[in-house]
């Protein structure tokens, strides 16, 4: 029987998996959220912000303000986008990575398509009508449990 947690963490350690997941399944867990945190360097420092997005031709789009960080000029950037779900009384969960360009949708078809998709209003206050798109380069995720 465990004593601390240090003795817990040895005794679960050789019962716990962890596997990779197909970009198949990675774009499945995607597709059936609707919240995730988009992450990006700005002047020496990585900056992480929650935001309400929709999955459409594996790319991620969320909207943002016009004079946001992400939402004006031509400064692309690039960003990873990250998803992840647990359950801590199972000592299970899963984690969805992507990373590529961070760029402000101007194609008109595609933004008649982005407004017509059901997806959360972001959280955050103001007009948040420029939707940004990031086309992966990577996508990795895992799956961590008890075996």
């Amino acid at each position: 029987m465990a004593t601390d947690a240090r003795d817990f963490a040895w005794e679960t350690a050789a019962t716990h998996r962890s596997e990779d997941l197909t970009e198949t399944e990675c774009w499945t867990l995607l597709a059936a959220q609707g919240t995730g945190r988009v992450a990006y360097s700005d002047n020496g420092r990585v900056l992480v912000f929650p935001v309400n997005y929709v999955v459409h031709d594996k790319a991620v789009y969320f909207r943002t303000a016009q004079d946001g960080v992400l939402g004006g000029g031509s400064d692309h950037r690039s960003a990873s986008f990250q998803i992840d779900d647990h359950d801590p009384l199972r000592m299970d969960g899963w984690s969805v990575l992507l990373s590529g360009r961070a760029e402000p949708v101007v194609d008109s078809e595609l933004l008649t398509t982005l407004w017509g998709r059901r997806m959360a209003e972001p959280w955050g206050g103001g007009q948040r009508d420029v939707f940004i798109g990031i086309q992966p380069t990577v996508v990795t995720g895992r799956r961590v449990g008890m075996r």
